[in-house]
């Protein structure tokens, strides 16, 4: 019998340290992954980086300097996560139509507290679903006839949305006029996802900013998840690096909150991106339905950062390749560039957080993709 407990220990020894090799190794995979593709970023930029495999997160964090390496502690650091924004709003919609409060089809004149001097045309009229798709027409700014978003242009025009207000867009849809069916071309906006918080925010009863509080970050533990920065996190707050290398200041934002304006930690974002692999609370059900593809129907333009992506009910599917195809979504602010993809099938997940501006000329690829969405897209295709 002892001679049978010993070879059973021995092969239990060698198994452990197989996996502890097998982690070792995959864990060595993407550092050299991460180095390759971001060596060129400029000194400063900061990368916190989880990758989801075989049911375990591997955390990294960096600061370059000088083309080095550092390796830093920044999981539970603040970045700007932009427009990832979005699928935290879309998760709200989703929760409101799961709930029957809401239709996907319902026109949008019917949650707008203005008449649109037009609002059909053809038989067709804007939908929850049109905003939700990037699909409605609507102008994103609108910007030379809106005087404080023209305003913002020429005085703050690393954040026009900045003093961006509903009554301001309100003014513009009460003057708009449809003569085009809409659904027929996807054309990114921000004002529309400003919109979907509106109506988000009348139906729950709370401010959009309130409802992903109590709906999402509270149900998911995400305790250091904010939508300002003010002296209560500031020390945590990374500070971002703008297109000209200068230091960006906070990305803060009225009616556009909706489509960019949380800041989260690497910490909080494996939980919400784990959240979307079904590693969740009964409460936040809801969110499958954001993963809808549509039938893979509305397709993306066919330049070099949308090519081969679908939209979704708030997520965007990437399609390139049959094998490894995925669920993600950027977020670009004027300091700040954020990654968050995940495969459902394969229970693979990637998030990266960084500090520098997609529009800084050492984050660009040769395809013009920001360095960091290229990035997380290798490392759930390429592992």
């Amino acid at each position: 019998m002892n001679q049978i407990l010993v070879h059973m220990k021995i092969i239990i020894s060698l198994l452990l340290c197989m996996i502890i090799k097998t982690a070792s190794a995959q864990s060595g995979k993407i550092i050299d992954l991460v180095k390759e593709e971001t060596h060129h970023l400029p000194s400063g930029t900061e990368l916190s980086i989880g990758v989801l495999e075989n049911g375990n997160w591997t955390k990294l964090g960096y600061r370059l300097e000088d083309g080095t390496f550092i390796e830093i502690k920044n999981d539970d650091k603040l970045f700007e996560i932009g427009s990832i924004t979005k699928t935290f709003t879309a998760a709200l919609i989703m929760k409101l139509v799961g709930e029957s409060e809401m239709k996907l089809s319902d026109p949008i004149q019917k949650y707008l507290p203005v008449q649109m001097a037009e609002d059909r045309f053809q038989n067709s009229t804007i939908t929850v679903q049109h905003l939700i798709t990037h699909t409605s027409g609507l102008s994103s700014g609108p910007s030379s006839f809106i005087l404080p978003y023209l305003r913002a242009l020429i005085f703050t025009p690393k954040n026009p949305n900045r003093n961006f207000k509903a009554k301001q867009y309100y003014r513009y849809l009460k003057k708009f006029q449809l003569n085009y069916v809409p659904g027929q071309q996807w054309d990114y906006s921000n004002a529309g996802y400003g919109l979907l918080g509106e109506f988000a925010s009348d139906l729950y009863g709370l401010s959009w900013e309130e409802s992903v509080q109590e709906y999402i970050f509270t149900p998911l533990g995400m305790r250091d998840s904010y939508f300002l920065i003010d002296k209560h996190n500031k020390d945590s707050f990374v500070v971002g690096i703008t297109s000209k290398g200068k230091k960006s200041k906070p990305w803060e934002m009225k009616f556009a909150n909706p489509a960019g304006a949380i800041k989260s930690t690497l910490n909080d974002m494996i939980k919400y991106t784990s959240a979307q692999l079904a590693y969740s609370p009964d409460s936040i059900d809801f969110f499958e339905a954001t993963q809808n593809p549509l039938n893979f129907e509305i397709m993306m333009p066919s330049d070099k950062l949308w090519e081969g992506n679908a939209m979704g009910l708030g997520w965007w599917h990437n399609l390139e390749d049959n094998q490894n195809t995925f669920i993600w979504h950027g977020g670009s602010t004027g300091g700040y560039t954020s990654f968050v993809g995940f495969s459902t099938s394969n229970e693979q997940a990637v998030v990266i957080l960084s500090n520098i501006s997609s529009s800084h000329p050492s984050a660009r690829a040769k395809n013009r993709i920001p360095i960091p969405i290229l990035l997380g897209q290798k490392l759930l295709t390429e592992l």
